[in-house]
């Protein structure tokens, strides 16, 4: 299905072809994010993703990048997060060596300006301000940041209006040159491309530069009592997030942690939904799931709720919770999360991006290469035992973080809430 080339430098490049399709996805991955900054240059990793649209050598005008890609009508996006930096166009497959062409010139010969730096700033930090205005984007920052605190993993990944308005060009210099090396990239090319395509993506990636990138800081975990945070908003609800240090990516319990959060809370026929949206009418929106990242993770449940709800919709969310580390799940249950998840995904990897990403994101975390196919049969071999087991370990009141943004709440009754986990 696919065929994965290492090579001497370190880049990895990955082909998965697919029929029936006219197009492809060129998808490159950077193993840096947010996570490998300092306080001083935190939110360069998404700044810089702005910066490689600004101009090139070979595109050297502002806007130029954008207009080539535009008359292909080719789709494009990059996105930062706080271990992994992605960029990706799908066009079709005669505009193949144009796209590649685009991608790897944004990569490889950024001008960097200052000039252009300089304005720049309003743009990342109007996108800050708009994050921050977001609630559900609001409360999510909080909850990362109330789980490690001061340290990479904690802060914001677009940083914050000081930061940003300190970086200056030979930051983003030195922080290219650091972290967009070889060993660190992945390139990932998926859909109807055109014979010889690695070839070719192997001669213009060839001035990535070679070494080994920085590393970041290691997560450290120092809380092991109930925290609690709040902002005041003016909102017409209050969103939260409750959530429970887990694992890492790498831990077997991830398959387990992925059917809990199914059966809790990953669809519309899920416990929390039907408890809470459908029996109660309390809240909009109810959701479950794991994040899990290189060396850390968290089991979380968010919603957005009454402000004078709140207490009632974390009663029914505990409830749940203790049916499932006291009874376990049904063996009805696990069979409807695993068919959820099979049809989920046999939708979802028709998109080749979201193909390309399955594949992208195993190598660059260095993980053992699994198909769909085959990370579908580990979810579904997940045992009832295995989720109760699980639940057991993670929903315990030293591990649960509450993030609350909307109305003013009494810390010391949702304290004494979160006690009964």
């Amino acid at each position: 299905m696919y065929k994965l080339k290492k090579l001497s430098g370190g880049l990895k490049i990955l082909s998965v072809p697919m029929k029936n399709t006219g197009a492809f996805t060129l998808l490159v991955l950077v193993g840096t994010g947010s996570k490998y900054e300092t306080k001083k240059i935190n939110g360069i990793s998404h700044f810089l993703e702005h910066m490689f649209f600004k101009g090139t050598a070979d595109r050297p005008n502002p806007g130029q990048v954008n207009r080539e890609l535009d008359s292909i009508g080719a789709q494009h996006n990059a996105f930062t997060s706080k271990e992994v930096t992605g960029y990706w166009i799908k066009a079709a497959k005669e505009n193949f060596d144009v796209g590649l062409d685009i991608v790897s010139d944004i990569l490889t010969k950024p001008l960097l300006s200052e000039v252009e730096i300089e304005r720049e700033k309003g743009v990342v930090i109007q996108e800050i301000r708009m994050r921050n205005d977001d609630p559900m984007s609001r409360v999510g920052y909080i909850f990362e940041k109330l789980l490690w605190g001061d340290q990479p993993a904690g802060w914001e990944i677009a940083g914050d209006e000081a930061t940003v308005m300190f970086l200056k060009r030979k930051d983003f210099l030195e922080y290219f040159s650091s972290q967009y090396v070889a060993k660190n990239s992945v390139v990932v090319i998926v859909g109807n491309y055109p014979a010889g395509a690695e070839k070719k993506i192997e001669r213009a990636f060839a001035s990535l530069k070679k070494g080994s990138p920085a590393g970041k800081m290691d997560v450290k975990e120092t809380r092991s009592s109930i925290g609690i945070a709040a902002e005041k908003k003016k909102n017409e609800a209050t969103n939260l997030i409750l959530g429970f240090k887990g694992f890492d990516m790498y831990s077997p319990k991830r398959y387990a942690l992925d059917m809990l959060g199914v059966i809790l809370g990953g669809n519309s026929s899920s416990r929390l939904f039907f408890e809470v949206r459908e029996k109660l009418g309390l809240a909009y929106y109810i959701g479950a799931g794991s994040m899990l990242y290189t060396d850390s993770g968290y089991f979380d449940i968010s919603a957005g709720v009454p402000h004078d709800k709140v207490e009632s919709v974390l009663g029914v969310v505990l409830a749940e919770i203790k049916k499932i580390k006291d009874d376990g799940v049904t063996k009805d249950e696990l069979k409807k999360a695993g068919d959820f998840l099979r049809g989920t995904a046999k939708i979802s990897l028709e998109n080749s991006s979201t193909l390309a990403s399955f594949f992208a994101e195993q190598i660059i975390f260095k993980k053992p290469i699994l198909t769909p196919e085959e990370n579908l049969k580990k979810l579904e071999k997940v045992t009832a035992g295995e989720i109760k087991k699980i639940a057991n370990e993670i929903f315990t009141a030293g591990r649960a973080n509450l993030a609350l943004v909307g109305a003013d709440h009494d810390k010391d009754r949702l304290t004494k809430l979160l006690n009964k986990v």
